[in-house]
């Protein structure tokens, strides 16, 4: 072996073991550092939009309940809870007595308020404040081929009728007589309302807890988010959750759809 090719080899840097999962452990280390500040904003944003659109939600439901309180009393209400417990109690009262309708006088613990009763007003409650839902149901169809006689032919024609229509086509004097019977399944999808009581939660922000702030006056009402200033709250140690007035109805109009 040569003397050159000797001092290349003693001369060449070796990677010891160690060195090499020291420069590893770097590498992960930088790889989740990489993923965390990725990661982590989105989820924060977002958590942003969910209580903001929570927040805008709860407005909305507000709005409803003002728009029904106004309908009923001629009035607005500034008093969330107030405005609730009247359109939930009018709600029950409707489902109980199917008689509860028109000008009536509601009494709750110690207010007594005049109000015109909308008839069956549960049944417009109910698809409020509720939670949608689709659902897709098999429906089964009965066809009746049965004949009828054609008093302008003289002879008996042949339909086709759906059951619903075939009790009262019975009592038609040219009617004949059932021929044969056929059931078909169809797939139908049908929207269903789960409602849910209005409790003091809707009235209230989702990100401070306090209630909404209404006012009304000859040019009608407004509902505000109480949040003044921005909102912040420090998250995992390095981000902030920060949101500032979630916005406003005023009048069935919406700050956010401007």
């Amino acid at each position: 072996m040569s003397k050159e090719f000797e001092k290349y080899i003693d001369e060449t840097p070796i990677f010891k073991p160690t060195l090499v999962k020291a420069l590893n452990y770097v590498a992960l280390l930088m790889a989740l550092v990489l993923i965390f500040v990725i990661y982590v904003p989105s989820v924060i944003w977002s958590e942003e939009d969910a209580v903001r659109n929570e927040g805008r939600r709860r407005m909305l439901i507000l709005n409803e309940v003002q728009k029904y309180y106004h309908q009923m009393a001629n009035d607005y209400q500034t008093d969330p809870i107030t405005a609730m417990n009247v359109v939930s109690a009018v709600r029950d009262s409707t489902r109980a007595d199917s008689n509860y309708f028109g000008d009536q006088q509601l009494t709750l613990e110690d207010s007594r308020f005049k109000i015109k009763v909308p008839k069956k007003f549960y049944m417009f409650f109910d698809t409020t404040f509720a939670f949608s839902y689709k659902k897709k149901d098999t429906l089964i169809d009965t066809t009746y081929k049965v004949t009828k006689w054609n008093n302008e032919l003289f002879t008996w024609d042949t339909l086709f009728v759906l059951a619903s229509r075939w009790r009262a086509l019975e009592s038609d004097s040219s009617y004949g007589g059932v021929v044969s019977v056929e059931h078909s399944e169809r797939i139908m999808e049908n929207t269903y309302y789960l409602p849910y009581y209005l409790t003091e939660k809707y009235a209230k922000s989702p990100l401070i807890d306090e209630f909404y702030i209404i006012t009304s006056d000859s040019d009608g009402y407004r509902i505000k988010d109480p949040l003044k200033g921005e909102y912040r709250e420090r998250k995992y140690f390095f981000f902030t959750f920060k949101d500032t007035c979630q916005g406003w109805i005023e009048n069935d109009q919406k700050s956010w759809d401007n």
